[in-house]
């Protein structure tokens, strides 16, 4: 069956930009609202016949990574801050992955780096991030300068609702991105990577930011490949939306995301549409109703010492935004090594010598 095509149903070009405005769990439902969608108790997906079921011009909720039995591994996170910790390393492996897929059409023989670090200083000219408070001087200027230009290609939000009382938790970055007919396949994939021979990426198991879902009441996701990595692909921008799905009369709730194929391809938008929509390269995800476990009105400066402990010397530094608040991320060990070359003593404790009986 062919791929369902949304502007049989509504305006491409005004719908993207309401979809890029959705940032409320009312407003995706205003918006979802618009679209041809099937039930879920209407689709019984059958991974040995996908086409079973499914009708024609229709969107239909599709199990991530085609399981039902998905919930298990979804529901992994014990706190809010962790998935957004595993999508901000999502974000670093694109841009990473963007350096190193030009660097081989230019050269297709150059070996990869050895670790994420060694791609990171290739790429990026930046080193270690908890050792940029040891370079004094020019350099060390310049290097920090750099860093802080290169954090805003990351970029975590998080804003309070104060109407609808709810989280919502973006992050979005300017990486290589993906095609409309490959998201699928990577980004809504679930247990299964292509990074086995990659050794300067970081995930491996194909889990990554999955939990974030299990958080959240919807999530969405847009991403648009970068143009001159389009593998024979077509220029445009996938655009999908993630829930939980709890079918009538069973007790195994699962997560699915929007379809507009039995292949499980996502709604796309042609290039023309994207750039009147601003979208640019790169992938965005938006949780929304986003569930931090009761942190209450604590959530935004807990989430910065969270982000800076769970990825306490990252590859690649970002930005984070809560509320009002900007702040870049470095880690705690660039933190720690700051606090010591700034005031030698911070980090010492001198102990008397103890007799050993």
């Amino acid at each position: 069956m062919k791929a369902t095509q949304i502007s049989d149903f509504i305006k491409p070009e005004t719908f993207l930009v309401q979809a890029l405005q959705v940032t409320t769990v009312r407003s995706m439902q205003n918006l979802l609202s618009q679209l041809p969608i099937v039930s879920e108790n209407e689709y019984p997906v059958d991974p040995t016949d996908l086409d079973l079921g499914w009708k024609e011009g229709k969107l239909h909720w599709f199990p991530l990574g085609r399981d039902r039995g998905n919930a298990g591994r979804i529901k992994l996170a014990n706190s809010g801050e962790g998935p957004i910790a595993e999508r901000t390393i999502n974000s670093m492996e694109a841009l990473i992955e963007l350096e190193r897929r030009r660097e081989r059409k230019k050269d297709p023989t150059s070996p990869p780096p050895s670790s994420p670090r060694e791609a990171v200083m290739r790429y990026f000219a930046l080193p270690s991030l908890d050792q940029i408070p040891r370079l004094v001087g020019e350099e060390g200027k310049k290097v920090r300068q750099f860093a802080r230009l290169l954090a805003k290609k990351i970029e975590v939000r998080v804003v309070y609702d104060k109407v609808e009382r709810e989280f919502r938790v973006s992050i979005r970055d300017e990486g290589i991105g993906q095609s409309p007919a490959r998201i699928h396949q990577t980004l809504l994939s679930l247990g299964s990577s292509d990074k086995g021979d990659k050794p300067y990426l970081i995930g491996l198991f194909g889990q990554g930011g999955s939990s974030s879902y299990a958080a959240s009441e919807y999530s969405w996701c847009i991403s648009r490949r970068v143009n001159d990595l389009l593998d024979g692909c077509t220029d445009g921008v996938g655009w999908t939306v993630i829930k939980q799905v709890i079918p009538k009369g069973r007790r195994d709730p699962f997560y699915a995301y929007l379809a507009a194929s039995p292949a499980g391809e996502v709604v796309s938008f042609s290039a023309r549409i994207a750039d009147q929509a601003g979208c640019k390269a790169g992938t965005k995800f938006a949780h929304l109703g986003y569930n931090f476990s009761g942190a209450g009105s604590a959530v935004m400066r807990r989430l910065y010492y969270m982000l800076n402990h769970i990825l306490y010397n990252p590859v690649l530094p970002f930005d984070l935004y809560a509320g009002s608040t900007q702040a870049t991320i470095y880690g705690n060990g660039y933190r720690l090594t700051n606090a010591s070359v700034n005031n030698k003593t911070i980090l010492d404790k001198v102990y008397s010598p103890q007799q050993l009986s």
